[in-house]
């Protein structure tokens, strides 16, 4: 009998061993869940809503540890409740697909076939809670009571070392039961591919995140003591209504071989409409880097940066598109620009006390170039008043039908003017009215440039740089510009 009161209590310890030690070896083991394990049909006409929330759930009671694949398919998501019969709740509440929390080790694996599209006929924007219609109204309009979201499609909330690889994010914006607005302009309300908000180590790869109602991607990061360590590499944000990237907070973000185009080109748009907005609004942001990037053709601004604690920002090798409208807005601290091209207008630069963080172009192409037929916006390939220390090296500017430079900047210190260092403007157009201006540059310093009339008839009808008469007098270094006709 004591053998046997022995033996059970060895089983009795073991079996509480077991017990308390069993979540902590289920959370160090990773494993690989495909999303048809959660009941996911991928054939486009099912929706697959429910699954994406199970597996979310899944992978959120063990904290990652894991990686979910979702094999080649078509997978309709998104579900929509219409809650405006009860108080204080929006008229339609969105659900999100795949809403990760504190997740960590853990890695969303598609195929280059894999696409997750929402389903028609979802509302976004104004509707009556009553009446179900569409609610139209004047601007800055914020009663929650009529709101429709449709939410996020991927949200990751405080993770670290996540990823997602080969995965296309269709919104299907061009098959929303589009309502009044909300918010300040247009319709400000969730609908994003992918929003990550305070979260370190993530790896956003081969992704394809198009017509959403919002932005492609928001970046949403709170300021701490240590990089952010995010990643965009190799994917595509276009045809979104508001932005394709959205960055409003966060320090250390890499963006190589990205397209942020097309913004508020779908069927309908909200402001800014850029391809990238870099605004800061619940932190500090800094320290962007981008890299053979491409930001054509936007709504908006193909990158503004104007409102917020936003600075030091690099852009290497990229390309800035312009059509209806700038093709870079600067008004930050440390932004700095490489290599790139830049079709269509550049507007304002950073009035910066300092040289270090003045607004930079390092061999830099700008031209009046049209897109697919589409004339460039702008008059000026630059446009700047009253933002000293704006500097352009080894630059070339050539105008085809625009007018070159508009820069107004009154100091008699050289330090503090507008430098166009060893560059080189080219005007094509001679059917400018005779006597008429080319460029307006005051308070700008040009050393070793050239100014090229490349039309024969330039020379004949007199044009001229206003506040920059006689170019081929050196300055105080003995540095002269060149005024070249006829080359």
């Amino acid at each position: 009998m004591g053998i046997v009161t022995s033996l059970m209590k060895q089983i009795i310890f073991h079996a509480f061993l077991f017990l308390c030690f069993f979540p902590l070896l289920n959370a160090q083991t990773s494993v690989t869940k495909d999303i048809k394990s959660f009941g996911a049909k991928g054939d486009g006409i099912t929706n697959d809503q429910s699954a994406f929330e199970k597996a979310a759930t899944f992978f959120n009671d063990r904290g990652g540890n894991g990686k979910l694949t979702i094999s080649a398919g078509t997978y309709i998501i998104g579900n929509q409740i219409y809650t405006g019969n009860k108080p204080n709740s929006y008229a339609y509440t969105g659900k999100d697909v795949l809403h990760f929390t504190h997740v960590s080790n853990f890695s969303i694996e598609g195929t280059a076939k894999s696409i997750l599209k929402y389903a028609d006929n979802l509302r976004f924007g104004s509707f009556d809670p009553k009446t179900r219609k569409r609610y139209d109204h004047s601007n800055g309009f914020y009663n929650t009571a009529y709101v429709a979201a449709i939410g996020y499609c991927i949200y990751f909330d405080n993770c670290t070392g996540v990823s997602i690889n080969h995965l296309s994010l269709d919104g299907n914006s061009k098959a929303i039961n589009l309502g009044g607005g909300y918010g300040d302009v247009g319709i400000q309300l969730p609908h994003y591919g992918i929003f990550i908000k305070d979260c370190h180590a993530v790896v956003i790869n081969y992704v394809i995140a198009h017509h959403f109602a919002c932005d492609g991607i928001c970046i949403s990061n709170i300021a701490s003591t240590k990089n952010d360590g995010v990643q965009l590499l190799n994917s595509s944000f276009t045809f979104n209504a508001r932005q394709g990237l959205s960055w409003i907070g966060g320090n250390d973000l890499t963006v190589n071989n990205c397209k942020f185009d097309h913004s508020g080109k779908g069927n309908f748009y909200s402001p800014p409409g850029a391809g990238v907005d870099v605004e800061a609004e619940i932190g500090p942001v800094k320290n962007g880097r981008f890299t053979n990037c491409e930001f054509i053709d936007n709504t908006g601004p193909g990158m503004v940066t104007d409102q917020g604690n936003d600075s030091e920002c690099s852009f290497s090798k990229c390309t800035f598109w312009g059509t209806t409208n700038w093709s870079i807005w600067v008004n930050k601290p440390a932004f700095t620009f490489t290599d790139c091209n830049v079709y269509g207008s550049f507007v304002w630069g950073y009035d910066s006390p300092d040289e270090k963080n003045a607004t930079k172009f390092l061999r830099c192409s700008f031209e009046d170039k049209p897109y697919n037929g589409i004339a460039p916006y702008g008059n000026f390939l630059v446009e700047s008043n009253f933002k000293k220390r704006l500097t352009f090296t080894d630059c070339n500017f050539t105008a085809n039908k625009k007018k070159l430079c508009w820069i107004e900047l009154y100091s008699n210190l050289d330090d503090e003017k507008c430098k166009f260092l060893h560059c080189v403007f080219t005007v094509k157009n001679a059917g400018y009215q005779k006597g008429d201006f080319v460029a307006v540059m005051r308070g700008v310093l040009i050393e070793n440039s050239i100014f090229n009339f490349a039309n024969p008839d330039a020379k004949s009808k007199n044009y001229y740089i206003e506040g920059f008469t006689k170019p081929d007098v050196p300055d105080k270094k003995g540095n002269k510009a060149i005024y070249q006709a006829n080359k």
